[in-house]
């Protein structure tokens, strides 16, 4: 199998807090493949957070690809991010990286949204997100791995699969969360892994100096009473917040529940009503 040529590119987004108090751009770096929309506001109980959405036109990933994403966020500022859609693993090669690092200033918040990685058949693929918070920013974040093409018979037919998430609380390591999945040394599909479900999703919520404890057992609630789905919420190292690990057999499962979980959280911790985005 040939060697891949690296294909870096770098997306570097800062973002403050306007004269109107709405968010908006005050740097950009951008390079092919991926590109940022300009800032839409969308959110009517919040009108002064902006939606950015992370577009790449070449429809995945490739091998020897290395993405780097790099956001920061101003005090008082109020971001949702995103990507346009799903993103595809191509097979082949030494495989695809993505690099994410966001840094939320002082009395801000962060929903990112990451979609789904759907790995194709022989990809191999390694993912690292580090979020820097502060003790009063807020912080919501969502990743979720599909177990291949599903539609194309490709269920766990990739060749690795690695995602770190790097928690810090001013700029101190607080929290590590990883997955590792590598299906032709150890079938995900066994008991203690992913027990034969085809999504396994996490949200990570940062919110230091809230109580959390209604909302854990409002989670547990909403996850037992949904067919298809398993899960549990767990505590974050320092009281700075939980994570939320979450199996589901199909994906508009999984979207039923990340909406609802939101949504949760976005009451509880935001005093926000609810969202509906189709970004």
């Amino acid at each position: 199998m040939g060697t891949d040529a690296v294909t870096r590119s770098l997306l570097d987004c800062s973002v403050v807090r306007g004269r109107s108090g709405r968010t908006r751009i005050a740097s950009l770096r951008q390079q092919f493949p991926q590109r940022v929309t300009v800032p839409m506001y969308a959110d009517p109980e919040d009108p002064s957070a902006a939606f950015l959405c992370i577009q790449n036109p070449s429809a995945g990933v490739f091998p020897g690809d290395d993405l780097i994403t790099r956001v920061t966020t101003g005090d008082g500022t109020r971001l949702h991010l995103t990507y346009q859609s799903a993103t595809q693993v191509f097979a082949g090669g030494a495989g695809a990286s993505q690099n994410t690092t966001i840094d939320v200033g002082a009395g801000s918040v962060v929903d990112y949204d990451s979609k789904t990685v759907i790995p194709h058949a022989d990809a191999s693929y390694r993912q690292v997100t580090e979020v820097n918070v502060r003790a009063t920013s807020v912080y919501i974040g969502w990743e979720a791995f599909a177990s291949g093409r599903i539609g194309h018979g490709e269920r766990f037919a990739y060749r690795t699969l690695s995602a770190r998430t790097d928690l810090l609380l001013d700029g101190r390591l607080t929290a590590r969360d990883t997955v590792s999945l590598a299906p032709a040394e150890d079938d995900p599909r066994g008991p203690g892994v992913l027990g034969g479900h085809d999504y396994l999703a996490t949200m990570l919520l940062v919110a230091p100096g809230h109580d959390l404890a209604p909302l854990v057992r409002e989670i547990h609630t909403a996850l037992d009473a949904t067919p298809g789905v398993g899960g549990a919420a767990s505590a974050l190292p320092d009281e700075t917040g939980l994570s939320v690990r979450i199996l589901a057999h199909r994906a508009p499962q999984l979207h039923r529940v990340h909406q609802e979980l939101r949504n949760m959280v976005r009451r509880s911790v935001l005093r926000l009503g609810p969202l509906e985005t189709r970004m």
